[in-house]
């Protein structure tokens, strides 16, 4: 592998920074951070695909104690691999891991201080989703708040890899699938604000239910329309409230008052029957 290359060709990742409640997530960005960069294609070329990608971390790639060359090259990317991980992780955390020289034995350090158990992370996760409501948020920010937690939830709940194709095997995993749909649809629908409330029950009355895109489609279409009427409805009264300014500034030259001109002046048209100054009009011979 051609280092400067590396070095040169890679793409720094600048979020997130590791702290003290994120590390499944920031786990999940370095993987594929350090997949895409192919760091270890430079060692072991004959070594399965599955460990070349992530060896520096999880110790598939090793030192060479009989090639100077290779151990040179195997220092050098070490070394670019522990920059990433301080480059990628707070101020405090960085004091921890500043004078371990391996990237493995880095990797296993924060794991170890920050790894929580599956059993704690789903339950804070699942706790997370119960509550989360839209709470006047915006479509756009609620439903990737909601897609997030859905995601990591997915990531801990692993399930055996199926590998029959009976078919009973396969209505099994389609009717297993549908009802985590299902679920997920509930859970964005049952998070939404009252003004939904009619289109929600629009969207449960559908045979067969929509799937979740065609939900938040219809939801972000909806709230687009509110905007729009809620701007025009801001504009209407503006205008409205300037024609009133404007016509308390019209200065009537009959009768010398204010907010109305001649033409509408009761002096000149006659006053309304309810006025006291109201006469009734004079009758023609």
């Amino acid at each position: 592998m051609d280092v400067k290359k590396l070095k040169g060709g890679s793409v720094g990742l600048t979020y997130p920074m590791l702290a003290k409640t994120n590390y499944t997530v920031w786990v999940l960005k370095m993987w594929v951070f350090m997949q895409a960069q192919g760091v270890c294609l430079a060692m072991k070329p004959s070594a399965q695909k599955g460990t070349r990608k992530l060896g520096f971390v999880n110790g598939a790639v090793t030192r060479s104690s009989a090639d100077e060359t290779q151990a040179a090259q195997w220092d050098t990317c070490n070394d670019l691999v522990i920059s990433w991980l301080h480059n990628n992780v707070s101020e405090n955390i960085k004091q921890s891991i500043l004078f371990i020289n391996s990237a493995h034995d880095v990797w296993l350090h924060l794991e170890k201080h920050f790894m929580l158990t599956n059993g704690s992370r789903k339950y804070k996760l699942t706790r997370d989703l119960f509550f989360l409501k839209q709470n006047k948020m915006k479509i756009n920010d609620y439903f990737p708040t909601l897609s997030s937690l859905w995601e990591e939830i997915d990531s801990i709940n692993t399930l055996p890899i199926v590998t029959s194709t009976a078919d009973d095997i396969a209505k099994f995993m389609t009717a297993l699938q549908s009802q985590k749909a299902e679920s997920k649809l509930f859970q964005f629908l049952n998070g939404l604000d009252d003004c939904y409330s009619a289109l929600r029950s629009q969207l449960l009355l559908l045979q067969p239910l929509p799937t979740i895109e065609v939900a938040y489609a219809a939801i972000q279409q909806e709230e687009s329309q509110s905007d729009l009427l809620s701007r025009a409805d801001i504009e209407l009264s503006a205008m409205f409230s300037k024609s009133n300014l404007e016509s308390r500034n019209v200065s009537c030259t009959a009768c010398g008052g204010r907010g109305h001109s001649a033409d509408k002046c009761w002096t000149v048209v006659g006053y309304p029957k309810w006025h006291h100054k109201y006469k009734k009009p004079t009758p023609r011979n």
